[in-house]
């Protein structure tokens, strides 16, 4: 696990998405499992409320899979990949704050079917080149989890 400025990144089986601060985990299945990565659920603060879309719903790249509310913000969740919304995390929507908690692990929100994979790929990062961009995002936004 990686450290920058306070916020823990794992380094391996997992890609980001650096614009939406979204990490995804591409599942054996062919789907993908995609969360909110640590500065995302620092920003946010503590998370109260998750309405993502439906199951079924199709998604496309950058654009709103959920909506979260915490004390201090209210705003859009993107989705990482475009594809079809095939699971919502029960967890999170039973208590929002598991993404706060555990947004690696058991605070996961959503899983989806990617529909362009092939072409939409190549907009993740991992390992190395992953740390370097989260690095260089973080500091031209002036995040920091601490």
């Amino acid at each position: 696990m990686a450290e920058i400025e306070g916020c823990n990144f794992p380094e391996e089986g997992i890609m980001y998405d650096i614009d939406s601060q979204m990490w995804v985990r591409f599942d054996d299945d062919g789907s993908i499992t995609s969360g909110l990565t640590d500065i995302a659920q620092h920003i946010a603060g503590n998370i109260l409320y998750l309405r993502p879309r439906k199951i079924g719903t199709d998604v496309s790249k950058g654009k709103r899979v959920a909506i979260i509310e915490s004390g201090k913000y209210v705003g859009p969740i993107n989705a990482p990949l475009s594809g079809k919304i095939i699971e919502v995390n029960q967890k999170v929507l039973d208590n929002a704050g598991a993404i706060n908690e555990d947004c690696y692990g058991e605070g996961w929100v959503l899983r989806i079917k990617p529909s362009s994979l092939e072409v939409e790929r190549d907009s993740l990062v991992e390992g190395k080149a992953a740390l370097v961009a989260l690095r260089e995002k973080l500091g031209r936004e002036s995040w920091d989890c601490f």
